[in-house]
């Protein structure tokens, strides 16, 4: 009866993980550039009742193991605005934040802002620099006579980057993502194809997120009983004459 509570216990664990998971996507589905998350259950320890029966196995519940990132397909959403990028493809553009680290992002919606220099920078909706395939920042390019810039250069110098297994970025928040030894190094792709004018919109399936965060609250549910009977079960034992 102690295994069946300590099994809902963390039976109820992995679920609200879970049900966190697929509120995360559901609440981003309206965040360019999102990619939606999956939780991966896996099995616990499993014990041996007694000796004599090594073939009698009781497991212990369930638990996140890991959160995948998922790249299923992406729409575009054309914006009009020349400073929007989108990748056609599993890219990522890299952005500098002010302490100099590199993080990597799929949200394309980029602002312009000026240096004390007096050079203008092209940068992401959070004030990071933008960089070009060589990790320098990009320099927006207005015309010889100081007018509005010249948007066809700006395309151009706008970097594009892939992973050998994009899977294995880390999420940091703000749709930002670093790479790890799983990821891999970035490398720059000056051959994939990016939108002007365009966002990538999040690949959330509200339908699918929806049907999976019905399925996971049952499951906290059922779990919540097992540690209900299960309790009932020890009272009563402990009552016994």
């Amino acid at each position: 009866m102690n295994i069946a509570f300590h099994t809902g216990k963390t039976a109820m664990i992995a679920q609200a993980q879970a049900l966190n998971v697929y509120g995360n996507n559901i609440a981003n589905i309206n965040t360019y550039g999102y990619q939606t998350l999956r939780p991966d259950f896996a099995d616990t320890l499993y014990s041996v009742q007694r000796a004599t029966e090594p073939e009698w196995q009781t497991g212990h519940g369930a638990y996140v193991q890991k959160t995948d990132l998922m790249f299923e397909e992406s729409s575009f959403y054309f914006t009009d605005m020349m400073t929007d990028f989108a990748p056609a493809g599993e890219g990522f553009f890299a952005v500098q934040d002010r302490y100099g680290d590199v993080n990597y992002t799929r949200d394309g919606a980029f602002n312009m802002t000026q240096a004390e220099t007096g050079e203008w920078y092209l940068v992401s909706g959070s004030g990071e620099y933008v960089l070009d395939y060589d990790m320098n920042r990009i320099v927006v390019p207005f015309n010889e006579d100081g007018t509005l810039p010249d948007y066809t250069e700006l395309e151009k110098l706008v970097g594009v980057f892939t992973f050998d297994n994009p899977y294995g970025l880390e999420p940091l928040g703000t749709n930002r993502y670093t790479a790890t030894e799983r990821s891999g190094e970035a490398t720059a792709d000056r051959g994939m194809t990016k939108l002007q004018g365009a966002l990538v919109t999040s690949n959330v399936d509200l339908a699918t997120q929806m049907v999976k965060l019905i399925e996971t609250q049952r499951a906290y549910q059922i779990s919540s009983r097992v540690v209900t009977t299960s309790d009932e079960f020890t009272r009563i034992a402990n009552n016994l004459r």
